[in-house]
């Protein structure tokens, strides 16, 4: 349980990391970072369904307007964690204040399991993240913020989810 709460405060401590006084009515040239969640299934090969809520956060480097690199954590249902590399186009050249646009995203990373015991880390794998989202901006608390949906393939078993994202 420990474990879990600590791998939980370590993906939402980078909230607080981002915190600067700065617009977030177009994405700048510097560092990003985002936390979120989503909410999917998992479809094994010859067991049953299985809900999955992810919680992530990812940081890295806007080199322009439209495109962006950074790795990230995340976590499924605290069962396990997953180290991943992202890169992300947004759809319009974002020049001036734009209250929405839409983007698509490339996550690729390799997971392991957080169980104690004999089964530590035996269940390990790729994972494979394509999304497509929306990003919406609200001025009222300067806040960006996305939707999106992603038909991963985790452990080369498909997991559909949709999300949503807060934008730093």
């Amino acid at each position: 349980m420990k474990t879990r709460l600590t791998i939980l405060l370590l993906l939402l401590s980078s909230v607080e990391l981002s915190a600067q006084a700065k617009s977030y009515a177009k994405h700048n040239k510097g560092y990003f970072c985002d936390v979120g969640v989503a909410f999917g299934g998992m479809f094994p090969k010859n067991n049953s369904p299985k809900a999955i809520l992810e919680v992530f956060t990812t940081h890295g480097y806007q080199f322009s307007n439209t495109f962006s690199l950074g790795g990230g954590l995340s976590t499924y249902n605290t069962q396990n964690i997953i180290v991943y590399c992202q890169v992300r186009f947004n759809l319009r050249n974002i020049t001036d204040t734009r209250t929405h646009y839409t983007y698509i995203s490339l996550r690729g990373g390799y997971s392991w399991s957080t169980w104690t015991g004999e089964t530590w880390g035996e269940d390990k794998g790729p994972i494979i993240d394509p999304r497509f989202g929306w990003s919406f901006y609200t001025k009222e608390v300067n806040l960006r913020w996305s939707v999106f949906v992603a038909p991963s393939f985790y452990q080369f078993h498909f997991v559909p989810k949709i999300g949503l994202a807060f934008e730093f």
